[in-house]
């Protein structure tokens, strides 16, 4: 009995046996990223950070992306882009929706976020490891901006950053958090066709 039981599980999933398997799904993906303003001073706990940027720190700017317009209305974020803009307690400072590969990080290009008044920068890498990742380093400038320079700004201008690194589930939304501002991020597959 134990033979002919260990006979028909060789045979079900030998390789030959196999013709029917699902064929490898599309290493296309859309990301979309929503990061906001927390306006909720409560949040911050008294504390009141006034460290300077340090150069150089997080992701290359110079080999970052740029991507298209602002999401439509029936994107997977834009629902909760709408209810944290409209509760009052929250800004949306950048909302972007893109496709791409997932490839090794020495080849994936970072891409760019850039809130419209400047005072947000930064990017996001997406890539595959052994898992789906994404890495963010984003700045929130407050203070005088200094025209024509994405996150330039004044030497009084306190910058806080969020530099953050985690593995990603596909179709869920994960929350990159800080107490003066947060991201979400959602990766969904593209299905081939």
């Amino acid at each position: 009995m134990v033979k002919r039981l260990f006979l028909i599980l060789v045979l079900t999933f030998s390789p030959g046996m196999l013709p029917y398997a699902a064929a490898p799904s599309s290493n296309v993906y859309e990301i979309e990223v929503i990061v906001f303003e927390n306006r909720l001073p409560d949040l911050e706990g008294g504390e009141f950070w006034t460290r300077k940027e340090e150069k150089n720190a997080g992701m290359e700017m110079s080999d970052a992306v740029s991507v298209g317009e602002k999401p439509a209305a029936d994107s997977g974020l834009s629902a909760t882009a709408a209810a944290l803009e409209s509760s009052g307690r929250h800004h949306v400072l950048a909302h972007l929706r893109w496709q791409q590969s997932a490839e090794a990080k020495s080849v994936s290009k970072p891409v760019k976020i850039i809130s419209t008044d400047g005072a947000l920068y930064g990017a996001l890498r997406f890539y595959l490891s052994r898992f789906l990742l994404v890495d963010l380093s984003l700045t929130l400038r407050e203070g005088a901006m200094t025209a024509g320079m994405p996150g330039g700004a004044g030497p009084e201008a306190s910058a806080y950053r969020l530099i953050e690194g985690r593995r990603v589930k596909l179709a869920e939304t994960h929350y990159f958090d800080h107490p003066k501002f947060g991201a979400l991020v959602r990766v969904s597959p593209i299905k081939a066709n």
